[in-house]
């Protein structure tokens, strides 16, 4: 081995510890402090949600931090979307020494939107947690939701502030402007530093909140059901149109902090590792399908700036030949 590839792998060891330690209790000890709130009482149960589809090691970690920093009677429903089986067996390993986890095999990959709602036929909370399993809770997240939650009796769901290992904003709930045509949708506070005061500070009605790490009154689940026809794609977008349109609403929560280890924020062997998991994660035929569908249910285009591969299937991604390939669908189906 070289010298050079000596030095790339050290750097890149460095850097995931980085991420994974340094920063991560830099984050904690923030939310110990900035973010603390009262207990709660009264919460019964709450169920969390979580899909695993590879990416062990990252399960794990997530399922670590969930349980160091939920304070509240909690029940964790894992699905699994039927990962390779020597990574599935790891995790069934690692569960089988929780009694409030249930683990729930799937013979072939749902995809978000159907493996959250075959997920959720398991759930016994008052409240629906939903959590990716590549983010990571931080002190007091759980309580903050809820009382984010609680404070209006039309909020359906409550978003946390999501950071990336560099301390900065993924998302901190939506935003959504529409057009003649089009439903266009972005990230709130979107790379900017977690703790600077040009963010949004305090819980606010938004159009729309990301699903990675979100809490649901579970009788308001029932009521506004994910769209299993969604597939692996924009599900949460458009639930909230639906919500929206019903005179009910969605909230972000900035005290509620959670860290996306994103695998744009792994080693340079991540992708050739985790072949299979990158491959779903963009998969163009879901992909369509959650925009056919979208179209199909609300008659307007669906736009998502943040998103890499929305059009990624499209060589040519501009408005008029995403209308033309939604239309050509819809001339097909009549």
């Amino acid at each position: 081995m070289s010298i050079r590839k000596i030095l790339s792998k050290v750097y890149q060891i460095i850097k995931q510890g980085g991420y994974r330690y340094i920063n991560r209790e830099f984050i904690n000890i923030y939310c110990w402090f900035q973010n603390k709130t009262s207990p709660l009482e009264s919460i019964e149960l709450v169920s969390i949600i979580m899909l695993s589809f590879n990416r062990v090691e990252d399960t794990i970690f997530s399922i670590k931090a969930l349980f160091r920093f939920t304070r509240l009677p909690f029940e964790l429903i894992i699905l699994d979307n039927n990962s390779d089986e020597i990574q599935k067996q790891i995790l069934k390993n690692f569960v089988k020494n929780f009694k409030n986890i249930k683990f729930i095999e799937s013979e072939t990959n749902l995809g978000c939107a159907r493996g959250r709602v075959e997920a959720v036929k398991h759930a016994k909370g008052e409240y629906f947690l939903f959590v990716d399993n590549d983010i990571v809770a931080t002190p007091y997240y759980l309580e903050n939701l809820i009382k984010a939650i609680n404070s209006d009796e039309k909020t359906v769901a409550v978003c946390s502030k999501v950071i990336f290992p560099d301390c900065l904003i993924q998302f901190n709930g939506g935003t959504f402007e529409q057009d003649n045509e089009a439903d266009i949708f972005e990230l709130r506070d979107s790379s900017k530093l977690f703790w600077k005061r040009n963010t949004t500070q305090v819980s606010d009605v938004v159009p729309w909140v990301p699903g990675g790490s979100t809490l649901w009154k579970a009788k308001y689940y029932y009521k506004f059901p994910i769209d299993e026809k969604m597939q692996g794609s924009f599900e949460d977008n458009e639930v909230c149109i639906r919500i929206r349109n019903e005179g009910y609403n969605v909230r972000n929560c900035p005290k509620s902090v959670t860290i996306h280890y994103h695998m744009n924020f792994k080693d340079s062997q991540f992708r050739l590792r985790e072949k299979k998991y990158v491959e779903g994660r963009y998969d163009s035929d879901r992909t369509k399908a959650a925009l056919k569908r979208y179209f199909e249910v609300h008659n307007r285009i669906f736009i998502f700036n943040s998103e890499e591969a929305v059009y990624g299937f499209l060589q040519d991604k501009s408005r008029d030949n995403i209308k033309k390939f939604l239309n050509q669908n819809k001339k097909k189906k009549n």
